[in-house]
């Protein structure tokens, strides 16, 4: 079986809505980076995101210390419930990753659960030339530690 998908869960007692309102701000996403690739967000960036279409933008740190910049298309947008995108290179299409955070009312918190999605990535060079997930669950974790403790700070 090939595997094609990382799920994070952490459990909070922050209110749906505290977390959601945080993600929305590409600022937040920059200041929570626990992968330690994201070095801004681009000035073009909106500073809330309102819909499913939008597009973001991050400054990044690449692995071997090289900057780029990536396009953030925004695929699902339930407010309080579900946001997720697909990274691009600056003015190129999304190869297929996605980055979904889903958050689930529970026993007066909040069940947070972050995946990065890579299945529907079919560019071979850019599977010869990245190991898939490019963000370890431990870095994962430490990035949904960090908008927690922002959303909290909020």
């Amino acid at each position: 079986m090939t595997v094609t998908a990382q799920t994070v869960t952490v459990t909070t007692d922050l209110p749906p809505a505290v977390l959601f309102a945080a993600l929305t701000r590409p600022a937040v996403h920059a200041a929570a980076d626990g992968s330690g690739m994201l070095r801004g967000v681009s000035a073009d960036s909106p500073e809330t995101i309102s819909g499913v279409g939008d597009v973001f933008g991050m400054e990044m740190t690449a692995e071997d210390g090289r900057e780029y910049s990536v396009d953030n298309h925004v695929s699902a947008f339930e407010p309080d419930t579900r946001l997720a995108w697909l990274p691009a290179g600056r003015g190129k299409k999304p190869v297929g990753v996605e980055w979904t955070w889903e958050f689930t009312p529970e026993d007066g918190g909040t069940l947070i659960a972050v995946t990065c999605d890579w299945s529907r990535v079919t560019d071979e060079a850019y599977l010869a030339r990245f190991t898939l997930p490019r963000v370890s669950a431990e870095k994962m974790r430490a990035t949904v530690d960090a908008i927690t403790r922002l959303a909290r700070e909020s």
